[in-house]
Formats: structure tokens, sequence, C-alpha cells
């Protein structure tokens, strides 16, 4: 089966092949680019984004937050999260370290909390 890439934007591009690694990282930006209870096809599918709010920022909770969030694509093992808030922009950057069919690897999800 042949997966559809979406862009930086979230379009999609029905010309560029997308490998599976490639598409579990995907998955990730899809879940939590979600905010929890959002997607009426899965109640259950995204990111509390409660503790990543700036009046309600905590970083341990935020990390923790991602970190179930990711636990909902059962194809990777997170092995780090990192959150890096931008009050003013109202966003913040989650830095995964994660296994993706057993190898190593980075990237980076940026979420508007504002």
């Amino acid at each position: 089966m042949r997966d559809i890439y979406l862009d930086k934007n979230g379009g999609l591009d029905f010309k560029t092949i997308i490998d599976r690694s490639d598409e579990v990282l995907q998955s990730i930006r899809i879940i939590l680019e979600t905010k929890l209870g959002e997607f009426i096809g899965d109640p259950e599918l995204g990111l509390d984004r409660t503790d990543l709010l700036e009046k309600n920022f905590n970083a341990r909770y935020a990390t923790q937050a991602i970190h179930d969030a990711l636990e909902q694509d059962n194809r990777i093992g997170v092995l780090s999260v990192e959150v890096v808030p931008d009050f003013y922009k109202r966003t913040a950057l989650a830095k995964l370290t994660l296994t993706v069919d057993g190898e190593a690897k980075k990237t980076e999800v940026a979420l508007n909390v504002g």
C-alpha cells in the first residue's frame, strides 16, 4: 500500500512516495498536532495540551503528555522528549528521540499551543 505524503502545511502531495519510516514520522506529527478529542473519527487520538499552554506550562507534565500521546502509535519507542516553549509566539517545539522499527530517529514537531 502506498501512503499519501503530507507537506509541512498539511497539504496532500500525491506525487511524493513515502516509505514506512517517513510514514511513521508523519503519523507522529499528526498525533502531536491534533488536540486530544478534536478528531471525531477517533476522540482518543491526539495530544492533551493542557500543560503546554502558557499560563499552565509545566515542562515535566508537558513532556509526559507528549510521551503519552506518542504511545498511541505502537510502531515507535520513545527514548526522549524535550519541550522548548516560545511564549511570545505561543508555540512549543517537541524535540524527539525515538525508535522506528528498531532504528533510532530524531525529529522535531512545532506545536501551536496558543
